[in-house]
């Protein structure tokens, strides 16, 4: 070959690795404004309701912490988000479906189609629907407005478990079915591999969902609900309208809440023989800190009131048993950073509800 063909070779070669350089950068950008938008705070009506602990069917059911130290998880290669294209308005699709927690389905209608017509899903999983408006916008679908496309999520994981492959195939027939009757079509991702992501993704919840309740119990006659009140107040707990005592953030959410041991409404009792503190783990950032003052409060009020500090086995917990599910708490939170699902995050928040 002549020098001049070896430089062509050489530009060729060179500006092949530029774009590749360049594309690289862009979907490393896109991945890192999608993980700054994903861990902010977005308002979703669902997200703001505290949940009771439910996990495969057993209501009521409350996993709390053991004294033994926790078994290692070991994290998978399979809930790496995949890329889509999220338009301008990234922050809020971001927050409202996300691929390594939705099954998302893009609905592609012959003619812009009103918000009227777009069905309402009920598959037993929360399912959310983002519209492409005549403005080339991506927003939540709302009334008076019309869609040339539609994203449709179907939420993997909650605490009743995995979606089932039944859920799913409801969804999908659903879908086809609106987008067959605009002229248009629905496309899926394949439905094998999001089953495989959500069995993965709810054994890993399953591992770090936990309540911690912390319970005083009298050794002798009832506590008068107005000092366990008075308590509650003091400490900067608030009686709502479900009749239980909610410390909650600057935001408003629920860091922990003080309740009848037996769950009947505080404000309709006299006295009571218990009472329960509660954190709820994943749904609470900075919740080391909210452990804390559960622990610190629980601890006064036994001393105050008279009663026991006991778990919910009725077992004694002393100071050390309280450092050492904390020391368990720490963990847990770091196990959750460590897979991208921050405690008290948005998919915090969807994942355990």
């Amino acid at each position: 070959m002549t020098d001049f063909h070896w430089i062509t070779l050489s530009l060729g070669l060179a500006l092949v690795g530029g774009v590749w350089g360049y594309n690289s950068w862009q979907e490393w950008r896109f991945k890192k404004r999608a993980a700054d938008a994903f861990a902010k705070s977005h308002p979703d009506v669902l997200l703001d309701t505290p949940k009771n602990m439910v996990r495969q069917g057993e209501t009521g059911m409350r996993f709390e912490p053991s004294l033994d130290e926790p078994a290692p998880v070991l994290g998978s290669a399979n809930n790496a988000p995949e890329t889509v294209d999220l338009s301008e308005n990234i922050a809020l699709a971001v927050a409202v479906l996300d691929p390594s927690l939705d099954y998302i389905a893009e609905v592609h209608p012959g003619e812009p189609v009103d918000f009227a017509v777009v069905p309402q899903i009920e598959v037993g999983k929360r399912v959310k629907v983002l519209g492409l408006n005549e403005g080339d916008e991506w927003e939540l679908i709302r009334p008076g407005q019309r869609y040339n496309e539609l994203r449709v999520g179907l939420q993997l994981v909650d605490r009743q478990g995995p979606v089932s492959e039944a859920q799913m195939v409801r969804f999908c027939e659903a879908l086809s079915s609106f987008a067959a009757s605009e002229g248009g079509v629905a496309t899926f991702p394949r439905r094998e591999d999001k089953l495989h992501v959500a069995k993965e993704l709810d054994a890993f919840c399953v591992e770090v969902d936990m309540q911690i309740g912390l319970n005083v119990v009298s050794s002798r006659a009832p506590f008068p609900i107005n000092r366990v009140a008075a308590m509650a107040e003091a400490a900067g707990l608030v009686l709502e309208a479900d009749g239980v005592f909610h410390a909650r953030s600057e935001s408003g959410k629920t860091l922990f809440s003080l309740a009848d041991r037996h769950h009947r409404p505080i404000d309709a009792l006299d006295d009571t023989p218990s009472i329960t503190i509660l954190l709820d783990v994943p749904r609470v950032a900075g919740g080391e800190q909210a452990f804390d003052r559960i622990a610190d409060l629980a601890q006064q009020m036994a001393l105050t009131l008279g009663g026991d500090l006991v778990d919910d086995d009725n077992r004694s917990l002393k100071p050390a048993d309280l450092a050492a599910i904390r020391k368990q708490l720490v963990g847990i939170y770091a196990r959750m950073d460590d897979r991208g699902i921050p405690a008290g995050g948005v998919a915090a928040l969807r994942l355990f509800a």
